[in-house]
């Protein structure tokens, strides 16, 4: 039996870049495709993404020469390996300007989940946008959606007893929007938004590459 080879971490940032490309082609209908293709969408080399490729489960049945790779079979081995799903329930709580705009975006893609749900503490704004239903903040454990394990968070106020009922109520993940400071327990996973700090980060950047 051969010895299991360690993913890298450059190969595994590079995993959701291909699994974004290939549901969208897989979308439009593409059921196979050749690598110097997906290198075109991604900017990635050919030679890398089939390194990349062979460390995925099953890959003898991912692939034929002269034939390709299956969209579909690297889309599931994708999926596996990043533990990711189609079907994944997000909730989003706060639908001002901001809430507003990421609810418009809703479906990402084909890459992760949907927004199911939203909530606000503005009555006004309580029923649907979107396509999506928005409740008021005071009914969330009444009307949290089942299995719901990753919330956006869009809100200026309340924001740590707002992430207590989001954690009580099972939630495992939060993208935060909000620039608050808040605490949570190790085994939940917080991802901040900050544009502020992205564009200090690509000054940054650019001021680097003009010293090269």
């Amino acid at each position: 039996m051969s010895e299991k080879r360690k993913v890298s971490r450059a190969t595994m940032s590079r995993f959701p870049i291909y699994l974004k490309a290939l549901r969208e082609l897989g979308h439009s209908g593409k059921e196979s495709f050749l690598s110097s293709e997906l290198a075109e969408i991604t900017r990635i080399k050919d030679t890398t993404i089939r390194r990349d490729f062979s460390f995925l489960p099953q890959k003898e049945m991912l692939g034929k020469r002269g034939y390709g790779y299956d969209t579909h079979n690297i889309i599931k081995a994708l999926s596996q390996v990043l533990g990711l799903g189609l079907d994944e329930s997000i909730i989003l709580i706060g639908v001002g300007n901001l809430g507003s705009a990421i609810l418009k975006y809703n479906k990402w893609k084909y890459t992760v989940g949907k927004i199911v749900r939203a909530y606000d503490l503005d009555e006004n704004i309580v029923g649907s946008r979107f396509g999506v239903e928005i409740q008021n903040i005071n009914d969330l454990e009444k009307t949290f959606p089942k299995g719901c394990k990753i919330a956006i968070l869009a809100i200026s106020e309340n924001v740590q007893n707002t992430v207590d009922r989001l954690i009580k109520l099972g939630v495992k993940g939060i993208v935060d929007f909000t620039h608050s400071h808040f605490v949570v327990p190790e085994d939940i996973e917080v991802q901040s938004v900050d544009v502020v700090v992205a564009i200090q980060e690509l000054e940054i950047k650019m001021k680097a590459k003009e010293k090269e």
